[in-house]
């Protein structure tokens, strides 16, 4: 049994759209057929944009240039911008923590010697922003690693289970 991909659909948004192309068309007197003509869609591809069942975002855009409906007039839509999900406490405390050690690497270049995960934490204790816990220890390791794995920053020594990191340096420094 293959497992089908869930297609996300903001709520009548593509319908939205859809109206607005077939009305410039109209405005401009177009047909159907002329629309296909100037896109090279079929007509029954033109006529699925302006009911807005059309998938492909390329097609409503492709039919937006022909008829010169600027994106930004396409696309200003009565939206309610709202998060589907909200993000676990969890996942909400990583970004927290994500963010804090960005500034480390960034503003203090905390990172341009030898750092283990040990000296991360003992530096967010000194400054009493954090407490040390073991769940803090996993998600500072698993964020390094992750820099790691994005080039940031690079493994310099093992010492037994323990990874000593260090800031990647720019060969244009």
């Amino acid at each position: 049994m293959s497992k089908r991909a869930k297609i996300y659909e903001a709520d009548g948004v593509k319908q939205i759209i859809g109206e607005k192309l077939k009305d410039k068309r109209l405005s401009l007197e177009y047909s159907l057929s002329d629309i296909s003509d100037m896109t090279d869609f079929s007509k029954s591809t033109v006529i699925n944009l302006e009911k807005g069942i059309a998938t492909n975002l390329d097609y409503y855009i492709g039919y937006a240039k022909a008829i010169d409906l600027k994106l930004p007039k396409l696309f200003d839509l009565p939206i309610l911008y709202k998060l589907k999900y909200e993000l676990s406490e969890d996942k909400k405390n990583r970004i927290f923590l994500s963010k804090k050690m960005r500034l480390l690497y960034t503003t203090h270049d905390f990172f341009k010697n030898n750092v283990t995960v040990d000296d991360v934490i003992l530096h967010f204790e000194r400054n009493k922003e954090l407490t040390r816990t073991r769940k803090l220890s996993i998600d500072i390791s698993r964020i390094l690693l992750n820099w790691v794995e994005d080039g940031v920053l690079y493994i310099v020594e093992k010492r037994g289970r323990i990874n000593v990191y260090r800031k990647v340096e720019n060969l244009a420094d």
